[in-house]
């Protein structure tokens, strides 16, 4: 057999990465940061303790790369998605239903987010990394579509900026909302169609809060 090529073994450790932060993702929406450990996550990606070592020295390590991929990812999601042409209230109504529908499809992702705010000082010192510059920096697009909609009138007036920081409260909230409401749900022995039916009707209701914030009078 003849050896591995260096695109052959970029292309492995670039998916070993990934299966190991895919890991630390659902062990970390199980039992957060100060609970989870590095044997846990290589058995959920299936992977010996050792290996998951070769790839990140520490734990500490492992989610400060976790955290800056996931974040990363968002940012450029919500900032491609808001650079779109058309109109900025249809443009908030189909990411508003894209990142919620996320919290039904990939319950782990949103418990992460919900969760990393309590955890993010185990990675970084106030120094290194502020949340509040964080979030500005990705409120930014949603602030300017907002502007966006103000001059094609299919947005209310109001602070373009505040605007923005309460239509991603009214969503971030309703993630929780539904993501708390099926573990309930399923806690509680009901049906898949039971619970379908109650979080389709709790959807719309998340949508429309958070659409409110911006909609015409």
């Amino acid at each position: 057999m003849s050896p591995r090529t260096k695109e052959q073994n970029e292309e492995i450790r670039k998916q070993r990465t990934q299966e190991i932060l895919q890991a630390a993702i659902h062990v970390y929406a199980e039992k957060g940061y100060a609970a989870s450990e590095i044997g846990e996550i290589a058995e959920r990606a299936g992977l010996a303790r050792g290996l998951v070592y070769h790839y990140f020295k520490n734990k500490q390590t492992l989610f400060r790369e976790l955290f800056e991929h996931v974040m990363e990812k968002t940012q450029q999601f919500t900032k491609a998605h808001f650079e779109q042409k058309g109109s900025a209230f249809e443009l908030f109504d189909t990411y508003a239903r894209i990142v919620c529908r996320q919290v039904l499809e990939e319950p782990a992702v949103s418990r992460f987010f919900s969760r990393i705010s309590l955890d993010v000082h185990y990675l970084y010192t106030a120094e290194q990394f502020s949340p509040f510059k964080w979030v500005k920096s990705f409120l930014q697009p949603m602030t300017q579509a907002v502007e966006k909609g103000m001059e094609q009138k299919t947005i209310r007036t109001g602070d373009a900026s505040l605007m923005a920081m309460q239509f991603w409260g009214a969503v971030s909230q309703g993630m929780n909302y539904l993501d708390q409401t099926q573990q309930d749900l399923a806690g509680q022995g009901a049906t898949g169609h039971e619970i379908n039916e109650q979080l389709k009707e709790l959807f719309e209701q998340v949508i429309e809060s958070a659409l409110l914030v911006i909609r015409p009078e």
